[in-house]
Order: C-alpha cells, then structure tokens, then sequence
C-alpha cells in the first residue's frame, strides 16, 4: 500500500491549497504515482475526496506530491479514501 500525499488547488479554502492524502492499493511507488496522477486528471480522485461537491474546480499542484509505503501499517488507513 501506497501513501500519496499532495497538495491541491482548493478554491473553497482560504488560503486557496490543500494538503491531502491517498492510500493506493498497490506495492510500486512509481505505478501509484502515476496511478495517483491519472485519477486526478480524470476527476476520480476529486469525487472520491469530495462525492458531493460537484461545482468546484480542483487541481493537483504538479510537484508537490510525495509517497510514504505504508505496506507494514495496514491499520494506519489513510482518510476515507483508497484508489
């Protein structure tokens, strides 16, 4: 299991960024982050994140997403969100 932790425009925040995190269920970080970055062009990670919010524009901030491999820590689940 994957960690991504990344920070995201937040149009709906006051500063206008977001730090949030996402456990992907794969054991490659290099395939997670790509996974991870395909759900967010595609707005899957958006309404896994945010199921009610429709309106409002997210945008990953390129370059600003690291991985932790929380395979070990299986009962450290990261939020409510797993791709």
């Amino acid at each position: 299991m994957i960690r991504v932790y990344f920070v995201f425009e937040d149009p709906l925040d006051e500063a206008g960024v977001n730090l949030s995190c996402v456990d992907i269920a794969m054991q490659e970080p290099g395939e997670a982050l790509e996974r991870f970055e395909q759900a967010a062009e595609s707005g899957e990670l958006w309404r896994a994140l945010y199921p009610e919010d429709v309106e409002h524009p997210y945008k990953l901030i390129k370059g600003k997403a690291m991985y932790l491999d929380v395979t070990v820590l299986q009962s450290q689940r990261c939020a409510d969100v797993l791709l």
